[in-house]
């Protein structure tokens, strides 16, 4: 098991950061062709810059012994729906969670979403949720191992628009 250290991410980390999720990009570009596309490494940067910046977002990092990156999540904080049947309350939103195929099944996600939800708690938020691509049967096992569980569906119809 490689040695890894889980800290908050700071700007300059950033570059890294993206270089890992650059995997998870492409995954996502092979698998939905038609909902991802490639985007400029300077609005993935801006993107991400919230999360090192803002106080209701985080961003952790998987540091290895070397320095280089194992793994990173990140996440937000948001008031559920504002509809008056729902119950009001802070909800945390992972966004997304990488590790590096070197350092998989190794128990660095598991670290990685340990030290999320700790900051999630921390931060008021009674849960926790994320979105998972059905195509992604993986990632959907990683969640139910970690407790997780379908909360609802969504699904799409694609369409042409008429012109």
């Amino acid at each position: 098991m490689a040695e890894v250290t889980i800290r908050r991410a700071l700007a300059a980390d950033l570059e890294a950061a993206l270089t890992l999720l650059g995997e998870v990009d492409e995954l996502h570009r092979n698998c939905l062709p038609w909902l991802f596309r490639r985007a400029e490494r300077q609005q993935l940067a801006d993107f991400l810059q919230a999360y090192v910046s803002k106080p209701d977002h985080a961003m952790f990092l998987a540091v290895a012994a070397d320095g280089g990156l194992a793994g990173v999540l990140y996440l937000f904080l948001r008031q559920t729906a504002r509809a008056p049947v729902i119950e009001p309350t802070v909800v945390a939103e992972i966004d997304a969670l990488a590790v590096g195929r070197a350092f998989r099944r190794q128990g660095i996600g598991t670290r990685l979403v340990e030290a999320a939800l700790g900051w999630a708690s921390v931060a008021g938020a009674t849960r926790t949720e994320l979105g998972v691509f059905e195509f992604n049967e993986p990632a959907q096992a990683f969640w139910a191992s970690l407790g997780f569980q379908t909360l609802s569906r969504r699904l799409v119809l694609r369409s042409t628009p008429d012109n």
